[in-house]
């Protein structure tokens, strides 16, 4: 009888350990405080808690996860410092978990994933490439532990995406360990959590990040977040990952005024600065300089981070350049040369401009931005506007095909777009300016659409082909994620 005993109160017990974070109230309003930028009401919610042992990793990821949210919202290296031993106290917390609970190790990798992309953003490359590798071993042992606990693979899919896009210098690490990325396995593996899960909303912040910067999925990503959107209609983050993708798919007309109530939040969110820095760029797009000035240089007072700061004195110089200032322009242009660094690839592109011994082609640029927003008449006004025979140079000549391409392949006319396209590649030669891996991507785009996966796939890797120019590791990125989708759709004998 003790020992029947003995095995009811040892099951109860590891039934007790694998409780879900939804079968903690305090905890789980807590996540999703964090989850919607409420960080300090997530926070205060959690000093109310004195954990149990049931509790221990649902609080400890929690914690550290309002660190890291706060961290990356704000880009701030003084919070950095700030928080810099938030990840190692929150793996001690961690340390008195039983091993047999499946959150133990799905709580060491997911801090260790947590921390890394900060590593990432503060390019420190060794510790956040470490981080990676142990946070893998954590997981694939706990799917070998615990094969039915779904979670494993929201972390399992978020490492096989991070794993493939990665900056270069981190390339050795995965070399070193056998360790391969593949967006779209880790796609798969995170489409494995489902609506009941409590890590739900979570997974599809972070499928909306992989389906608008990685993979082309503009109905998905939309539809997504229309669902996220119902669901969690007083989410910072959702609505701003909704409006900053509608900007991607050249939709800012219909994100202006979206943005423009982010402005206005209640005081319990914490501010996303960086909405001052997408305004900026819409206004940009409607030729409405002096509100592009005003937006972009409110971002530049209120934001402590080092990305997009070069590429915010570039557009403000643009805006002077445009309006035909150019006193002010060459004063900005100036300002832009020597703030800000390279790390994301707007600051890169600005950088790439700012390298010339010219400033660029006003027509140009500004077919560029409307094309990019989704102002077509504004587009095509300006690339009228422009005599062939007047641009300066063969770069202008490839940028010239490759803007008509892009107005062309937006507004639906995919024959117009795919011509324009081949003389822009065929213009840049071996150059390795970006207009020509960009128009093979997006050739690839068209063709794939059409069933032709044969030259889909020749212009995918066409694409990756190219060398050195400011978005390679994005249309990189994005090619190989392309011909991953199509593999089983090729020839058998070209797999």
């Amino acid at each position: 009888m003790s020992h029947l005993f003995l095995f009811f109160t040892l099951l109860a017990f590891d039934q007790a350990l694998a409780q879900s974070i939804k079968d903690h109230p305090e905890i789980y309003d807590a996540y999703h405080d964090v989850l919607r930028l409420k960080i300090e009401s997530g926070r205060a919610k959690l000093n109310q808690v004195i954990p149990n042992h049931a509790q221990l990793g649902h609080y400890h990821y929690v914690k550290s996860l309002a660190d890291v949210v706060e961290i990356l919202i704000t880009e701030d290296p003084k919070l950095y410092k700030k928080y810099q031993d938030s990840e190692e106290d929150n793996l001690d917390g961690l340390r008195e978990m039983e091993e047999s609970d499946p959150h133990y190790r799905y709580y060491n990798a997911e801090i260790r994933i947590q921390w890394a992309i900060v590593k990432i953003m503060f390019e420190e490359d060794m510790k956040a490439g470490m981080s990676l590798k142990t946070a893998y071993n954590y997981v694939e042992k706990n799917i070998e532990k615990h094969p039915d606990f779904v979670a494993n693979y929201k972390a399992y899919g978020s490492l096989h995406v991070l794993f493939a896009v990665v900056p270069e210098s981190y390339h050795w690490i995965l070399r070193l360990f056998g360790i391969k990325g593949n967006s779209i396995l880790g796609w798969d593996e995170l489409n494995r959590i489902q609506p009941d899960s409590p890590y739900w909303l979570e997974t599809g912040l972070i499928k909306t990040l992989i389906a608008v910067n990685i993979l082309n999925k503009e109905e998905q990503t939309l539809s997504l977040l229309d669902e996220l959107k119902k669901t969690h209609k007083d989410n910072l983050i959702v609505n701003y990952l909704y409006n900053t993708a509608l900007i991607k798919y050249a939709k800012s007309e219909q994100a202006l005024p979206n943005l423009r109530k982010l402005l206005f939040t209640s005081a319990e969110y914490h501010q996303i600065d960086n909405v001052y820095y997408k305004l900026g760029d819409i206004y940009m797009q409607k030729q409405q300089y002096p509100l592009a000035r005003y937006h972009l240089s409110k971002f530049l007072n209120q934001y402590d981070g080092r990305n997009y700061v070069k590429d915010t004195w570039f557009k403000i110089f643009l805006s002077y350049w445009l309006e035909g200032n150019e006193k002010m322009a060459e004063i900005h242009w100036n300002k832009a040369q020597e703030s800000g660094r390279t790390f994301a690839s707007a600051d890169r592109n600005a950088s790439s401009i700012l390298e010339e011994d010219k400033y660029p082609n006003p027509l140009l640029m500004k077919a560029r931005l409307a094309t990019d927003g989704g102002y077509f008449g504004l587009a095509n006004q300006a690339l009228k506007n422009i005599q062939q025979g007047s641009l300066a140079d063969k770069k202008d000549e490839s940028e010239y095909f490759y803007r008509y391409a892009r107005l062309y392949d937006k507004t639906g006319r995919n024959q117009d777009a795919i011509f324009n396209y081949l003389n822009a590649i065929k213009k840049a030669g071996k150059e390795n300016w970006y207009f020509a891996p960009s128009a093979c991507l997006y050739t690839g785009y068209i063709y794939e659409s059409r069933k032709d996966y044969k030259k889909a796939e020749f212009y995918y890797e066409k694409a990756m082909s190219y060398k050195k120019h400011p978005y390679k590791a994005g249309i990189d990125h994005k090619a190989y994620a392309a011909l991953e989708l199509i593999q089983d759709k090729l020839p058998r004998e070209r797999k």
